[in-house]
């Protein structure tokens, strides 16, 4: 009799310890939700030196297939960027979708296929942003921007 009685204060002790884990473990949850920091905003860099064209963290220039012509002059400045990236194409379109429109852009049209082509208009300028898919929801961004040649009367 006196193993029967030794085993079940054994077996409600180990069961109390479990019990008692689970309850400071369920209270560190409680606090991990509770205490929930906002996610931190995206950082957003330029298209330089075009300082109103976004372009989305984490896209890296390609210098090899980009270039910029500028005359000195505000008003004659002509640019074809390339970058590449870590976000999908949806993600791509959408981001710029929302952030040409904080810059003043107006959306011109836009065509959807396999690759997704954003005309946008600014006073005085024009800019295209084509979006293609890579494979591993990677995408490359191509971006060519330049003056709107005004007609002469």
């Amino acid at each position: 009799m006196k193993i029967i009685k030794n085993n079940q204060l054994v077996f409600c002790q180990s069961l109390a310890t479990f019990l008692f884990l689970i309850l400071i473990n369920g209270c560190a949850i409680i606090d991990k939700v509770g205490n929930k920091t906002p996610p931190q905003p995206e950082v957003i860099t330029n298209a330089l030196p075009f300082i109103d064209v976004p372009v989305p963290s984490g896209f890296i220039r390609d210098q090899l297939k980009s270039f910029v012509y500028e005359t000195g002059n505000e008003h004659m400045k002509v640019g074809r960027l390339f970058f590449e990236g870590n976000k999908s194409l949806k993600d791509v379109v959408e981001f710029y979708q929302n952030e040409m429109i904080n810059k003043e852009w107006t959306l011109i049209n836009s065509m959807a296929g396999k690759d997704t082509i954003l005309n946008y208009r600014k006073t005085g300028w024009t800019c295209a942003v084509f979006v293609r898919p890579r494979s591993f929801s990677r995408s490359i961004i191509e971006i060519q921007i330049g003056p709107v040649q005004t007609r002469s009367k």
